[in-house]
C-alpha cells in the first residue's frame, strides 16, 4: 500500500515539474517586406521605382508604398494582397528643380496589414544626388539595441573635415515606434565628435518584432547640400509568462516536495514493520 502511494505521488510531482518546466508553442507565420529601390535623377525629374518583396511566408495585406524627400510625400495605390516570395513595383516622379546641388535624404515606408488586419510598417533610408555629388566627410556609428517600453539611440557623429559644421539630425522610424524629438542641431567643430541621443518608445509593436531605424546626418556649405546616413535596429524585448519566468524555482521545490516525501513514506514503512 505504501509502495504504491509513494508511486503515485512521486508520478504526480514529475508531472507537475514538467508542466511547470517547459512551455511548447506552434511557430506561428511571418511577414517579412523587403524594399528594392532605383533612383535616377534625370536633369530636374526624380524617377524612383520601389520593388516591395514579402521575403515571409505569411501574406501581407493592404500593402502601400509612400515615398519622403524635400518635405514632399508621395503615395502609392494600395496593394490587396502580397503573397510570399511575390513582389511589385510602384513608380514615383516629381520635379525637383530649385535646389541646391548635392546629395540629399530619400525615404521609403511601407504599411501593411497580417491576416488579423493588425497594422505594421518598414522603412528604408537612403540618399540621392543632384547636379553633382558630394562627399560628407562625416563618420556616423550606431549600435544595435532592445527595447521593451523605452529606450535610446546613441549615434556618435564625428566631423572629417576641416572645418566646423551646422549639423541637423533628424531620426526616421516606423509608425509602431516614436520619438519626442525626432530632429536634433548642433554644431561640430573640425576633427571633432558628438554623440546624438534619441529617446524613443514602443507605440504599438508586438513583442519580438525588429525594425530597422535611420538618421540622417544633414548640412550645407557653399550651396552644396550634404548628407550621410546611418541605420541601426531596434528589437522589442520577449517578455515570458511567470511560470517560464520561474520555472527552475518551481523545478526546484517540486524536487525539494518529492524528496521530503519520499523520507517521509520510508519512514512511515519503517514504523509499520517493526510494528
Amino acid at each position: 500500500m505504501a509502495k504504491r502511494l509513494l508511486i503515485q505521488i512521486v508520478f504526480f510531482l514529475m508531472s507537475a515539474a514538467f508542466i511547470f518546466g517547459f512551455k511548447f508553442s506552434a511557430t506561428a507565420g511571418t511577414i517579412t517586406i523587403e524594399t528594392e529601390t532605383i533612383v535616377e535623377v534625370a536633369g530636374d525629374l526624380l524617377t524612383v521605382e520601389v520593388a516591395p518583396v514579402n521575403k515571409g511566408n505569411e501574406a501581407a495585406y493592404n500593402v502601400q508604398v509612400h515615398l519622403r524627400l524635400l518635405d514632399i510625400q508621395m503615395d502609392g495605390q494600395i496593394m490587396q494582397r502580397l503573397e510570399p516570395g511575390m513582389s511589385d513595383i510602384v513608380l514615383f516622379e516629381t520635379n525637383i528643380a530649385n535646389i541646391d546641388k548635392g546629395r540629399y535624404p530619400l525615404t521609403v515606408c511601407i504599411d501593411f496589414h497580417d491576416a488579423a488586419q493588425y497594422p505594421f510598417s518598414a522603412i528604408s533610408g537612403m540618399t540621392f544626388y543632384y547636379i553633382k555629388d558630394v562627399n560628407p566627410n562625416l563618420a556616423v556609428s550606431c549600435g544595435d539595441i532592445i527595447i521593451n517600453k523605452k529606450g535610446e539611440l546613441k549615434f556618435i557623429v564625428k566631423n572629417l573635415g576641416s572645418g566646423p559644421r551646422k549639423i541637423s539630425a533628424n531620426l526616421i522610424l516606423p509608425k509602431e515606434l516614436s520619438t519626442p524629438e525626432p530632429e536634433i542641431n548642433f554644431h561640430l567643430d573640425a576633427k571633432s565628435e558628438r554623440t546624438a541621443v534619441f529617446k524613443i518608445t514602443n507605440f504599438s509593436a508586438l513583442t519580438g518584432a525588429g525594425y530597422p531605424v535611420f538618421c540622417y546626418f544633414e548640412y550645407d556649405l557653399n550651396h552644396t547640400h550634404y548628407t550621410s546616413v546611418a541605420k541601426a535596429a531596434v528589437k522589442i524585448e520577449k517578455r515570458e509568462n511567470l511560470f517560464r519566468r520561474t520555472r527552475v524555482l518551481w523545478i526546484i521545490l517540486t524536487s525539494v516536495l518529492i524528496v521530503l516525501l519520499i523520507v517521509l513514506v520510508i519512514k512511515n514503512r519503517g514504523k509499520i514493520t517493526s510494528a
